[in-house]
């Protein structure tokens, strides 16, 4: 029985965790974003609109994400990618606490944010209703 509370425990640990990495995402919604540096200096600016995509080499769920990102980037010009191992202040930046994030700014401010693997067309209706 001792076996069965110790997995119900880690069972509703590993979903409490889950749900306040996508509230504490969630409530960066309406933030403006300042401090950001090369290409992304664009995304302050009024008037600016894009996406934003973290993740990382050792993240499997962005091994699934990646390829649609990079596929929206062939179509789109304002989309960037950032790998949180290479560049962890850019994530500071828009309170990234896991990846895959994905970010969408509209005027400098983050309008959306989407946390873990997205279909194309989430995005795309996204990007299209501009």
């Amino acid at each position: 029985m001792t076996f069965v509370y110790i997995i119900g425990g880690i069972v509703i640990l590993f979903l409490g965790l889950q749900f306040f990495m996508i509230f504490s995402a969630k409530r960066t919604k309406g933030t403006k974003i300042s401090g950001l540096s090369g290409s992304l200096k664009t995304l302050e600016k009024n008037g600016s609109n894009g996406i934003v995509y973290f993740f990382s080499p050792s993240c499997r769920a962005c091994t699934m994400q990646t390829p649609i990102i990079k596929s929206l980037q062939k179509k789109y010009k304002n989309i960037f990618d950032v790998d949180i191992s290479k560049d962890m202040q850019t994530a500071r930046v828009f309170g990234v606490k896991a990846t895959p994030t994905t970010v969408a700014i509209k005027n400098g401010i983050i309008e959306e944010v989407f946390v873990g693997v997205k279909q194309q067309n989430i995005f795309e209706t996204y990007l299209n209703r501009r």
